[in-house]
């Protein structure tokens, strides 16, 4: 796992998608509205021209955006993100729209006013670009301005963007009138016509993600990943069956209702996640923090990963990620992990995270054939304090 010397907190235990070697964006949850209320609320002055929800900002009105954006997340219709220089909040990007391979999304955006003028939102945008025309195949991209407002034509027209309509008394202007909606556009040959900048790092997969290291990444399930994830499941149903009950009869209807019902709700409505496991670029299982309770805040993790990616320290690295997201950001107080007695290998993860075997619950856990036994497995923050005082987190 990436230490807090090597990968600042924000996107340690955010999930983020990289769009230089600088710039990152964060997946805005539930429990960031706060923060992001504070910073909007500093910034009101100057994002007010722009904005009508910038104009009288309350904690409710921002917790209210960033609900509204999640269940567009949900339903795989965009997102809103903080943008990141480095570990540093400067603004955001959002999605009005984001449609499958060939259609098109259209980007929101505001910027600190302290970082303007030093080409960190084009930075962002051409970034972003790389995700949705070579991650996601997107066909088109497209901004909306004011056309009043110099600046921000000025971010389109310097990505190549065309300008393709002018839409009247299109949406509430922050003048309290209606406003006209210019729109920019790039294609997708548009913009591999375009001379772009040498790349600063290597274009990850297009998705948000706990970047553990080098060559590991949990990333959030979406409705696109349940073909690949039920051919994983598929191939790997044997050595999965005897502690998974569910991997006999997964089929990719039944995948897709996991993502649909499970993966996507939970992150919506802060009830834990459920995240692929990406190493060195391929998907070889999956993880996740669920059976969440809010007095105290308290969860349990659960992973399966395939045969052949076992040995690697996979789950160790991905477990810490996983339980440092649970105390590091969502403030929960106790993090389990229950497995079959019988499971030696989940057993050796716990003990190695430091987890402190607390006794067997009997008849707990039901294996597809037979109600087994449950070892239960604990971490409290205060032991995850000690070890990361120790310096002994794996």
């Amino acid at each position: 796992m990436a230490s807090h010397d090597t990968l600042g907190d924000a996107r340690r235990l955010g999930f983020a998608l990289p769009l230089d070697d600088q710039l990152w964006l964060r997946l805005t949850e539930r429990h960031h509205a706060d923060t992001l209320f504070e910073r909007i609320e500093a910034e009101s002055g100057h994002l007010a021209g722009a904005f009508v929800w910038a104009k009288n900002p309350t904690s409710e009105s921002i917790q209210a955006r960033v609900d509204a954006a999640l269940q567009q997340f949900r339903r795989g219709e965009g997102w809103h993100a903080e943008l990141l220089l480095d570990d540093e909040p400067i603004g955001a990007l959002w999605l009005h729209d984001l449609q499958g391979p060939g259609g098109s999304t259209e980007i929101g955006y505001w910027l600190g006013r302290e970082w303007q003028g030093r080409g960190l939102l084009t930075r962002a945008l051409e970034g972003l670009h790389r995700h949705f025309f070579e991650g996601r195949g997107l066909g088109r991209v497209s901004i909306a301005v004011d056309p009043r407002n110099a600046r921000s034509k000025a971010v389109p027209e310097r990505l190549g963007y065309e300008p393709e309509a002018v839409l009247r008394n299109a949406y509430p202007a922050p003048d309290g009138g209606p406003g006209h909606l210019a729109f920019y556009g790039i294609l997708r040959e548009g913009w591999e016509a375009r001379p772009r900048p040498a790349q600063r790092a290597p274009l990850p997969l297009p998705r948000f993600a706990l970047r553990v290291d080098d060559e590991l990444e949990l990333g959030l399930l979406e409705r696109g990943d349940v073909p690949a994830l039920a051919a994983l499941v598929d191939a790997e149903r044997e050595h999965l069956r005897p502690w998974m009950p569910w991997a006999g009869d997964l089929s990719e209807g039944a995948t897709r209702g996991f993502v649909e019902g499970r993966a996507l709700p939970a992150i919506a409505e802060a009830d834990g996640f459920e995240a692929g496991i990406w190493w060195r670029g391929r998907l070889v299982g999956a993880c996740g923090l669920h059976t969440l309770y809010r007095e105290p805040m308290r969860g349990s993790l659960g992973y399966w990963l395939a045969a052949d990616a076992q040995g690697h320290g996979i789950v160790t690295r991905a477990m810490t990620a996983v339980t440092a997201k649970a105390f590091d950001d969502l403030g929960f107080e106790r993090v389990d992990l229950r497995t079959d007695v019988g499971n030696a290998r989940s057993r050796a993860v716990a003990e190695r995270l430091g987890f402190t075997f607390e006794g067997v619950l009997r008849r707990e856990l039901w294996n597809g054939q037979a109600f087994a036994d449950a070892a239960v497995y604990a971490l409290l923050r205060s032991d995850w304090e000690a070890l990361r005082e120790a310096g002994t987190v794996p």
